[in-house]
């Protein structure tokens, strides 16, 4: 069924009396086409778990008579090749077909001089012909034998490699070194490559179908880079389908238009530099760039780590929630709400109060006013407020005094001044 002998016209030799013989043929890997593919226990030819990610093929080269794809049985499963790297086929794929130690085997889908990515027809299919009455409401791709659900609307390019001056070795014109990529069939892809001998890998998910690089408007990419700046390797982007220039790789929080509280402007305040560009995207060394609309990083049963040797920077557009269940504790030398260098001598950092001083402050205020007499012909008396009524300043003042606890927060706590017991 696969692997087989056949003949070539014009191979042959003379036999006896000299009559041409026809000289046999092995061919190891014989070119045919999937019937059917098994993807999951509701593929119709699922056949148990040992099935999965097999197919039903039909070989172009066979010593059988011809046979339908219908009528394709068990005879004509077959197995990955190998053991833990698949692409596995969609019906209509051509592959290649082998024998091995009574193992029937398959490698594919074939790549055709169409060198598409998404999907590659079968130069040597040859389509059934059709008996009935329903012979008419048969589709193109119905007469070979393709799935309806594999969508080919879209054809996705395949990946390039520019060559980066400032990146790559050497001073070759218009040359490069090729990379190891596997390519998904709609627009996705990891690449695992290098410019001179400085490594980097890619992971690109929902490439536009008209981009043959990965770049940061795809809809989601990982760049792992070892040299070169984030500008170097995405910079500068023309989106032929929107018609528009996109520019280099920018924070999303520096992208705002209004209201703006630019994380490069606290940046470069807190290192004290007119023009922070250098230091947000100017960085050439070992980085990841982790580039999407949404992302999710959740630890299910432990603790996340968070750290820097230096700084950690966090920017967004709107808003910063802090959701804990029991205790947020910061610990730091000075804690600043807001810029502590910015140069408004009108809008100047403040001093925080401590609230246990402050309440020590106000009851040693509130109990020396309670104490506080009046002295008439050398008799104190108690002090009164403006009706003249006799202890009705103690009155007003008293409650006062009871409630300086109430400002004391229960949940949030300020650490003392180094000396303040």
């Amino acid at each position: 069924m696969a692997s087989t002998f056949t003949t070539v016209p014009g191979n042959s030799i003379k036999g006896f009396l000299g009559k041409e013989i026809d000289v046999p043929i092995y061919l190891q890997f014989v070119p045919g086409y999937v019937v059917e593919a098994v993807h999951s226990s509701e593929s119709l030819r699922y056949g148990g778990d040992n099935t999965i990610n097999s197919i039903i093929a039909l070989p172009h080269i066979s010593d059988k008579a011809y046979k339908r794809r219908s009528s394709a049985g068990e005879e004509y499963r077959y197995y990955p090749l190998f053991r833990s790297i698949t692409d596995v086929p969609s019906k209509g794929d051509p592959v290649l077909l082998c024998t091995i130690g009574n193992t029937r085997y398959y490698l594919g889908p074939l790549n055709t001089q169409t060198n598409n990515p998404t999907w590659n027809n079968d130069p040597s299919f040859k389509p059934e012909q059709l008996i009935g009455k329903n012979v008419g409401n048969v589709t193109i791709r119905g007469l070979k034998g393709e799935s309806p659900n594999f969508n080919k609307e879209e054809l996705y390019k395949r990946l390039i490699k520019i060559r980066k001056e400032e990146l790559d070795y050497g001073n070759a014109i218009r040359e490069t070194t090729g990379d190891t990529i596997i390519e998904g069939r709609h627009g996705n892809s990891i690449r695992v490559g290098s410019r001179s001998n400085n490594p980097y890998i890619f992971v690109s998910n929902e490439r536009n179908p008209q981009n043959d690089t990965e770049s940061i408007v795809d809809g989601s990419l990982i760049s792992i880079t070892s040299n070169g700046t984030l500008e170097q390797h995405f910079g500068g982007y023309e989106d032929i389908v929107n018609e528009v220039s996109v520019p280099g790789f920018i924070l999303a929080s520096d992208n705002i238009t209004e209201n703006k509280r630019l994380m490069s402007n606290l940046i470069g305040s807190l290192n004290n530099l007119d023009d922070s560009y250098p230091e947000v995207y100017g960085y050439d060394g070992n980085q990841i760039l982790f580039n999407s609309d949404r992302i999710i990083i959740n630890s299910k049963l432990n603790d996340m780590y968070l750290s820097s040797n230096r700084d950690i920077h966090i920017g967004t557009g709107r808003t910063v929630t802090i959701s804990t269940n029991k205790n947020l504790i910061i610990e730091s030398e000075k804690t600043y709400l807001g810029d502590p260098n910015k140069k408004d001598n009108e809008n100047k950092m403040e001093h925080a109060v401590l609230g246990d001083k402050l309440l020590e402050v106000l009851q040693d205020l509130v109990n020396a006013l309670e104490d506080a007499n009046g002295l008439v012909q050398g008799v104190p008396v108690p002090l009164t407020d403006k009706t003249g009524a006799p202890g009705s300043f103690g009155l007003k003042i008293t409650p006062i005094g009871e409630k300086l606890t109430s400002i004391l927060s229960q949940y949030h706590y300020i650490e003392p001044n180094k000396g303040n017991k």
